[in-house]
């Protein structure tokens, strides 16, 4: 896949963590997450692909994982979970690495886990079948794989269209990013009104989604590249021939992300 230049969603994760991130929305995060998983971590080992701000990783730590890894392609990612990590007094092992997702001799060389967490990451590798693909390696047996991609959205506004968009972003200058950014921003205070929504009242009730900014989580959207989609069949049926069975999901007709909770076999 071509692209121009990659986000660094670093820069924005530590805006996050610095101005936004709180006791709330951490509880928020954790509320979340056992929605869909369904069940504590008691006991689990737990590696965090793509770890961003590192609130994931502390959530797992919170509800007992033993030892979390961490690790993101983004060195800014990197500082902001190493400094939330700095903040945590629980017993589990929590380590943090610079790492790709598509370097398959790094993934291999951080060993196998119960849980394997990978949240809106392979999308924007540049490469997310592949990196999808190599997901497979730290998964432990008969462990647990979770993974959110954004859907494919067909038609105006659709996912073709904001490829585009996020393109143009990623190509501009930086006071031209910031335009961008603010008149999206903009945007969608406007269509809040239009729709009948208090954009106070909204926002504010944002964080209950999964404990994000809602300023935040716009630029996050918009910067967002490279960026890929699929449908919920073709990442089931990509590892489903794999031998992976389907324990949850969570679909979406928009652009958002389906979520995805994959029990992986007993070795044969």
């Amino acid at each position: 896949m071509n692209h121009a230049k990659t986000y660094h969603f670093g820069k924005n994760w530590q805006q996050y963590l610095s101005g936004h991130f709180s006791e709330e929305s951490l509880e928020r995060s954790k509320e979340s997450f056992t929605r869909f998983f369904g069940a504590n971590l008691h006991g689990k080992t737990f590696l965090d692909v793509g770890c961003g701000s590192g609130v994931h990783s502390l959530v797992a730590l919170m509800l007992g994982a033993t030892r979390v890894v961490s690790f993101d392609v983004d060195e800014e990612s990197v500082r902001a979970t190493k400094s939330l990590a700095k903040s945590y007094e629980g017993d589990g092992v929590w380590e943090v690495y610079h790492g790709s997702q598509l370097d398959e001799a790094f993934l291999q060389s951080l060993g196998t886990f119960d849980v394997v967490y990978c949240w809106g990451v392979a999308h924007h590798t540049g490469d997310m079948w592949r990196a999808l693909d190599l997901l497979d390696h730290p998964v432990a047996e008969r462990g647990l794989l979770y993974v959110a991609i954004y859907n494919t959205v067909s038609g105006r506004f659709g996912s073709s269209w904001w490829r585009r968009i996020k393109e143009t972003y990623a190509r501009s200058p930086r006071p031209l990013q910031k335009i961008l950014e603010w008149g999206y921003i903009v945007l969608n205070l406007t269509l809040l009104v239009l729709r009948g929504n208090n954009p106070v009242s909204y926002i504010k009730q944002y964080k209950k989604k999964r404990g994000m900014d809602f300023f935040v989580d716009l630029k996050d959207w918009l910067g967002g590249y490279p960026y890929e989609h699929a449908t919920p069949a073709e990442i089931f049926h990509f590892y489903h021939k794999k031998g992976y069975a389907l324990v949850n999901l969570k679909t979406t007709n928009h652009i958002g992300c389906n979520e995805f909770l994959f029990a992986k076999p007993p070795a044969s």
